[in-house]
């Protein structure tokens, strides 16, 4: 087979190394490589910063790992380059790179596909820096998409750094892109009550607080015909943040209650009938 030819032993490994024709010419043009590698990627990640800085798809912090990504290759390069003036035997030198950087993936392997995963997050519009997003690590503000992980500020004032590798594999549910959301709110009246009067109570309960978005309007769903009471689902529209949310759902269920009140509507709750055969009537626990 061809690899043992090509894989350096202990004892050539000197081989991969010209020695006999190195000056100390050599060494400095390697050193000014390498060094001029360095100038080179920091020129290009600050250009390439402020280029894509003005890309309106793409947030500040993708342009920042998409930079540093250009960055690396250039060192890289220069490396390579650096390795050829001191006259380095590249065929060997190479497949010793090769088994390094396989050993050096599989060791750093979680840092390398969070990396990779923090680059598919900027170029994707799944969620942008200051998004309110749901996950099954957690929910809040996005505050930042770094290299490794992205960092959400929760409601109670935490700070959550969830791999960029959880939200690539995982559903992530986005409030606030489209500028509003709906919730539910289910409530069971008493049977005998006047369902149309009901439904439109509903809707206008939710109307009344200024919570609710007017358009589309609240509307109010008979969906079921349940065990002791007629169920109604109440949709309604409201902004889309999490905070913002459960003060709307707050609001919709005092103004149900006040309103159904005024109206002399029923919530209805779970009763229990006892009967004693066919001497007695009746009877309702308590009474």
């Amino acid at each position: 087979m061809a690899w043992p030819q090509v894989l350096p032993t202990a004892e050539n490994v000197e081989n991969i190394i010209d020695t006999q024709s190195l000056t100390i010419w050599d060494f400095i043009w390697a050193f000014i490589v390498l060094l001029g590698s360095f100038l080179i990627a920091r020129v290009v990640r600050r250009f390439l910063r402020r280029f894509l800085a003005r890309l309106p798809d793409l947030s500040g912090e993708g342009a920042l790992l998409i930079a540093r990504a250009a960055g690396w290759i250039i060192v890289l390069l220069g490396v390579v380059y650096a390795l050829t003036v001191l006259h380095v035997a590249m065929g060997p030198a190479l497949v010793v790179l090769v088994i390094v950087g396989v050993v050096l993936f599989f060791a750093a392997r979680g840092i390398v596909e969070n990396f990779g995963s923090g680059l598919v997050l900027q170029g994707s519009p799944m969620f942008a820096v200051g998004d309110q997003i749901v996950t099954s690590a957690g929910s809040g503000v996005v505050k930042e998409v770094a290299g490794r992980t992205v960092r959400i500020e929760t409601l109670d004032g935490r700070h959550i750094f969830i791999p960029n590798k959880v939200l690539i594999d995982e559903p992530i549910t986005n409030l606030t892109e489209l500028g509003a959301r709906r919730s539910t709110f289910e409530v069971g009246v008493a049977y005998g009550t006047d369902v149309h009067l009901a439904g439109h109570v509903l809707e206008e309960a939710a109307a009344r607080c200024p919570t609710t978005h007017p358009a589309p309007a609240p509307e109010a769903l008979l969906c079921e015909m349940g065990d002791h009471a007629i169920e109604f689902q109440l949709l309604f529209w409201h902004d889309p943040g999490i905070l913002e949310g459960q003060r709307a759902v707050d609001a919709v269920g005092r103004s149900i209650a006040t309103t159904f009140a005024e109206h002399g509507i029923t919530i209805a709750f779970p009763q229990r009938t006892l009967w004693w055969g066919d001497e007695g009537e009746p009877k309702t626990p308590g009474g």
